[in-house]
């Protein structure tokens, strides 16, 4: 599928915008930096299309793409060796600045893949999922929505601080990790969108473009005012649903088929009746 092709090709690009400046700066240091650009940009296209070609001989790419371990690496690697490099080893008048920063960029190519990644997981699961039951929101600005315009705040942030951070050991204001990951962001909030449905199937509980399978959830939780789908990992926050903006007992009567019903300890009030 087209889907998949991109994702093999944007894991290529990550691979090779990774390693290339990595080799580059290690070439610096060792006193070899007359090697020419194009040396470096052949280098990185055989990379890239080497990579592409091995990663889609992996049926079970989005799957192993997404779990918690990869999805760390994925986004701290281009940290790893540019940030030390820059905070304590570049030299303000030479170029190796900018290849530490072109090697901090193989952020964007990596967080579009996982983007992706989660893309295709939910297509492929809302295809082959039958639904149950389906509710939609009457308010204006759902959790999802404010968590996803968050995230973009934050991508921002970041290259703002990365930004302050090169031009204060350079010298020179440039601002091409602000324009790339803000045109990141400008991608995460295409996904902010107002259109509120959640809907209960077979396969997990899906919240506009996202679906969260029923392994990933303890139970869930009734308040005055909320309800609230609980998380079977700590490190993931709970999803909460005002009662008020919708309706409740329909959606209460599917989730329950699903999942068992839980107290503020996670102790269970009421098994799931699937």
């Amino acid at each position: 599928m087209n889907e998949r092709r991109i994702l093999d090709v944007l894991l290529g690009v990550y691979a090779a915008v990774l390693l290339v400046p990595a080799g580059a700066l290690v070439g610096w240091e060792a006193g070899t930096a007359g090697v020419p650009v194009t040396a470096f940009v052949g280098i990185g296209l055989v990379i890239a299309a080497v990579v592409t070609l091995v990663v889609r001989t992996v049926d079970d790419l989005v799957d192993r793409l997404l779990s918690l371990p990869v999805v760390v690496l994925t986004v701290g690697l281009p940290f790893v060796y540019t940030l030390p490099y820059l905070l304590f080893v570049v030299d303000p008048d030479s170029g190796a600045g900018v290849v530490a920063i072109v090697g901090m960029g193989a952020v964007l190519p990596g967080l579009l893949a996982l983007l992706g990644g989660s893309l295709i997981r939910n297509s492929r699961l809302r295809e082959r999922s039958t639904e149950i039951v389906a509710v939609t929101l009457d308010e204006t600005d759902d959790e999802e929505g404010r968590q996803l315009r968050i995230a973009a705040v934050a991508i921002v942030a970041i290259a703002l601080i990365t930004t302050g951070a090169v031009t204060v050991l350079t010298g020179e204001l440039d601002f091409s990790m602000v324009t790339s990951l803000g045109g990141l962001s400008t991608v995460v909030l295409l996904f902010a969108n107002n259109d509120r449905e959640l809907v209960v199937t077979d396969a997990g509980f899906v919240v506009d473009q996202s679906v969260i399978v029923w392994d990933d959830l303890a139970g869930y939780r009734l308040t005055d005012d909320k309800v609230v789908l609980v998380r079977s990992e700590w490190y993931l926050p709970d999803r909460r649903f005002d009662r008020e903006e919708m309706d409740d007992e329909a959606l209460i009567e599917g989730v329950g088929e699903f999942l068992p019903r839980v107290d503020e300890q996670g102790r269970v009030e009421r098994m799931a009746r699937n």
